[in-house]
């Protein structure tokens, strides 16, 4: 089993804009007998899920999916040495790809984690591309970078491609190198009423499992 899970903390690493998120004990067993805490972070931070309703006021929630949308069979496509992802590049994964199940686009910046070069240029869909996961009944795209757009973006074509259908988005997963290039992946959202994203623990295991 691999935790593919960022761990969220005050000085963790964040996508531009978001801001740092508040972690306070206002009891603690010492003090107190017992401890109690407050979270306040934006959904969208560390290792999280997208939802159709990140881009479409009718999407559908987080709240919304069956937990079954969360376990899903999940093939690599290892897109490290390429800049842009294309259909035929995409292609060449899928021999055993069952519509339903999930992608990982690996690009490499886990590596980065941490440090500022992760939000430096990464691999990410061309339109044709996006297009032909939608075609395959992809349920679930996985990334470990910022996002499946470029950071640099204004527009977010490639969340409003997938989103649209719907589908779900894990963006800043954890990546472990030892990782099966078929796995299957766990990816539990905490369950908030209309949520358009949540941080999300994501741990993968072997399909045998």
């Amino acid at each position: 089993m691999w935790d593919l899970t960022y761990t969220i903390s005050e000085d963790m690493l964040l996508y531009p804009g978001i801001p740092q998120p508040v972690l306070h004990d206002f009891a603690t067993p010492s003090r107190d007998g017992y401890g109690m805490s407050e979270f306040s972070f934006w959904n969208h931070l560390g290792t999280h899920i997208d939802a159709p309703t990140h881009f479409y006021a009718d999407g559908k929630s987080l709240d919304r999916f069956s937990p079954d949308s969360f376990v899903k069979r999940v093939h690599t496509i290892n897109c490290q040495h390429v800049q842009e992802i294309s259909v035929s590049y995409i292609e060449a994964y899928l021999a055993h790809y069952i519509p339903g199940d999930g992608v990982l686009l690996l690009t490499g910046q886990f590596q980065y984690w941490g440090s500022p070069q992760y939000f430096q240029p990464y691999p990410v869909l061309n339109a044709e591309a996006a297009q032909y996961l939608i075609s395959r009944q992809v349920s679930m795209v996985l990334v470990d970078a910022p996002s499946v757009d470029p950071v640099t973006t204004e527009t977010f074509p490639n969340h409003h491609r997938l989103l649209k259908e719907p589908l779900l988005i894990v963006e800043n997963l954890a990546y472990h190198p030892n990782l099966p290039s078929t796995f299957k992946v766990i990816a539990l959202p905490l369950k908030v009423k209309n949520s358009n994203g949540s941080p999300a623990r994501v741990i993968a295991t072997s399909i045998t499992d």
